[in-house]
């Protein structure tokens, strides 16, 4: 009882906090669209993604090796822990400084490719050892995390994203760094919060030895995870790859603004998947499992599409108030690229019947398959249509991985999801999106608002079975 009390604490408090930090970078997109062009945008964008998949190589599964030893080791007391955390960290530093230099080495080739070789070494070297430091922070962050000090994973975490959003400023506006100094901002700041985070949990350093006896059964755990998260990579990814090599830094700048909306829609997934995932695992146990998990699946998706249609109806007016003009041609991607939000926190209700018969390696070929359709339909779309091109393709990848999850979970264990409520949910949301895209509504919006606020509250309807709402409450109310 005390530990589901603890958990609803922290989940609170991760939610809370998660969402600060996130948004951040989007309450200052009012500064961030004056103080650099579309292009400017565009680049810092593709910079940062040849970044993140530097830290996809990084992490190499090595967060969940140490929340795995982490506990495995906890009999053993804290000075084996310490050992587990030391070891990570000395192979992250080795590894990671290695994977930087040869990243730097081939940062000519990156330039030309995707910058037309307008960036310096320095612009590639400065991100890379930023996204090095990044993933140090994280670690840090990760065992106050396993260490029950949410508070402690919040300070962490805030503070790099409102730190770095200073110095950015700094940079930019006082010395006039430009896109360098936003690289500078975010990696100082990364540094310095890890730093920090080290020194607060100082009592897990055992730096007296190098610790090679543990790095083989660590990369053992952690190597056969990195082909997952390349995958969720790639298909996060392939749009912005596309949209830079197709139509340049200027169109990618547009496109990311607005994705950058998309994460009013994002954090509340995010919350979501934080606070169903214990729910899950416990139900899924239970007798109540498969009628948990079908109420479950129509009351988020009804949810997650009234608030696409919601946002959509919304975004045009969200894009001018926030932003420069130069980015107002951003707002019709906001509703396509929002279906890949709510499909993504799916995924957890779609493949419920993979974790229960824990049969985990089918996530790597569904995820493999998803990569394939995501650059096939980028490759097809994109030059034609886009951003908008890009979008389709990202939301149309998650919305086909969540179709072939659910027939292969299905078989595996049977749920009875109703396929007719959330077909209905999904075709009518996307009825909408399409219509406000594309159709000539600036003529009268009060109208449109009209019309999104009773289609939202349509989809609100059906995503309620009146019959399953006692016994909903009664389950809830159960794990507090």
């Amino acid at each position: 009882m005390l530990r589901l009390k603890q958990l609803g604490q922290d989940t609170l408090i991760y939610g809370i906090g998660g969402i600060l930090a996130k948004s951040v970078s989007f309450f200052l997109l009012p500064i961030y669209t004056r103080i650099f062009t579309p292009a400017d945008y565009g680049t810092i964008e593709m910079l940062t993604v040849i970044s993140s998949f530097l830290s996809a190589i990084l992490v190499m599964g090595m967060d969940s090796a140490q929340s795995m030893y982490f506990f495995k080791f906890k009999k053993n007391g804290k000075i084996a822990q310490a050992k587990i955390v030391s070891a990570i960290l000395q192979w992250r530093l080795l590894w990671g400084i290695c994977i930087v230099l040869l990243a730097t080495l081939i940062a000519p080739i990156l330039n030309a490719l995707f910058f037309q070789g307008k960036l310096s070494l320095e612009y590639f070297a400065i991100a890379f050892v930023g996204a090095l430091f990044t993933q140090i922070m994280k670690q840090s962050a990760e065992v106050m995390r396993l260490l029950y000090r949410p508070w402690g994973f919040i300070s962490i975490t805030l503070s790099q994203s409102i730190l770095s959003a200073v110095l950015i400023l700094s940079f930019v506006i006082l010395l006039d760094q430009g896109i360098l100094g936003f690289f500078l901002g975010t990696g100082i700041a990364s540094v310095a919060m890890a730093i920090i985070g080290w020194f607060r949990i100082r009592d897990y350093w055992q730096f007296k030895e190098i610790h090679f006896n543990l790095w083989l059964q660590l990369i053992r755990f952690g190597a056969p995870l990195m082909p997952a998260g390349m995958a969720i990579y790639f298909i996060s990814t392939a749009d912005r790859w596309f949209i830079q090599h197709y139509h340049g830094s200027e169109s990618l700048g547009v496109y990311a603004i607005g994705a950058k909306f998309v994460i009013l829609l994002t954090l509340v997934v995010e919350t979501f998947r934080k606070a169903w995932w214990p729910i899950a695992m416990d139900s899924m146990h239970g007798k109540d499992g498969p009628d948990t998990f079908r109420t479950i699946a129509r009351l988020y998706m009804g949810l997650g599409t009234s608030g696409i249609v919601l946002l959509t109806a919304f975004s045009p007016f969200l894009v001018r108030w926030l932003t420069a003009p130069a980015f107002h041609d951003a707002w019709p991607i906001i509703g396509v690229l929002a279906w890949q939000a709510v499909f993504y926190g799916f995924f957890l209700i779609a493949t419920a019947g993979i974790w229960k018969t824990e049969k985990m390696y089918l996530n790597l070929y569904l995820m493999g398959g998803a990569v394939i359709i995501s650059l096939f339909l980028n490759w097809v779309l994109v030059p034609v249509y886009g951003s908008m091109g890009a979008a389709i393709s990202t939301s149309l990848t998650y919305f086909l991985l969540l179709v072939v999850s659910m027939i292969l979970s299905e078989k595996l264990w049977k749920i009875n999801i109703s396929i007719i409520i959330l077909a209905f949910q999904i075709l009518l949301g996307s009825i909408f999106v399409a219509w406000f895209v594309y159709g000539d509504n600036a003529s009268n919006p009060s109208l449109v608002i009209l019309i999104a606020f009773l289609v939202a509250s349509i989809l609100l309807m059906s995503s309620i079975q009146f019959s399953k709402i006692k016994s909903l409450i009664i389950f809830f109310k159960a794990k507090k």
